[in-house]
């Protein structure tokens, strides 16, 4: 078994190949660095995976859907053995009847879609928050502390509405940029944080008009009941203020996250 052969069977292989080709395979990496590297790797990936992705149980309209339809699919009868009326025609354009269960199975996943994203209804901004917040942690790296005041004249200037003082930062988090963000076809102004490990924490301030918190999931701090979340291993924290919604996504722990939240919300 070659290099190539070899490593089109490393996912297999992961997952606890069982046909005859994985001891082939497992005698090949033996011998070849390379490839055994190739499936540590695959196993890290497949592995940080697995702890670091979200996952959402199906809502329960879609789950009964489904059965209802694996229960159909059980229960069918068996076509006669010569078929009649509209049965001949279909066996005569597998091609076509196959592609249209693939049209069904997209529309299907569509639904899908919809009907998560109606039961989570803060989902796709806490997707759109954590993967800028992402951006901006890659762009602000190595740049310094802003001067806050300067900052939020400017952002004020540019998301155009009104909001009050902000957490200027302190000892253990500093202020490095703002910008203007649009979550969801939101106008949103950004505000980023740095700690002294280079862990960062973005604040976005935005029209709380639109936008509906879930009951659920509120976190007590002190006197307060944000809505948090966990979201690609960073902590989320919802809430509302006078006319403002604001969210926040942190690489911070839990414990550290809410005392960064109460500096934020004590302030803002």
């Amino acid at each position: 078994m070659d290099c190539a052969e070899a490593r089109e069977h490393l996912h297999d292989l992961n997952r606890g190949l069982a046909d005859g080709s994985a001891e082939a395979v497992r005698v090949h990496m033996g011998a070849c660095e390379a490839c055994a590297e190739a499936l540590r790797v695959d196993a890290e990936v497949r592995a940080l995976l697995r702890a670091e992705i979200q996952r959402y149980s199906a809502p329960p309209a879609l789950r009964a859907r489904i059965q209802a339809l694996l229960g159909e699919a059980a229960t069918a009868k068996p076509a006669p053995a010569h078929p009649t009326g509209w049965r001949p025609w279909l066996l005569g354009h597998r091609r076509g009847v196959g592609g249209l269960a693939g049209a069904m199975a997209a529309i299907l996943l569509v639904w899908a879609v919809a009907l998560w994203l109606a039961s989570d209804p803060v989902a796709r901004l806490a997707d759109r928050a954590v993967a800028e917040h992402m951006e901006y942690v890659k762009e602000t790296m190595t740049w310094p502390a802003a001067d806050p005041p300067a900052l939020v004249r400017e952002l004020k200037d540019r998301v155009g509405f009104s909001f009050g003082a902000i957490f200027p930062g302190d000892s253990e988090e500093h202020l490095v940029t703002g910008r203007v963000s649009d979550l969801s076809g939101k106008r949103a102004a950004a505000f980023i944080y740095r700690d002294s490990t280079g862990r960062y924490t973005t604040l976005f301030l935005m029209p709380e008009a639109g936008i509906v918190i879930p009951s659920e999931d509120r976190m007590p701090i002190e006197t307060f009941r944000p809505y948090h979340r966990v979201v690609a291993a960073r902590q989320l924290f919802l809430w509302t203020q006078g006319n403002l919604a604001c969210l926040l996504v942190s690489d911070l722990n839990q414990a550290e996250s809410a005392a960064m939240f109460l500096k934020i919300r004590k302030m803002t």
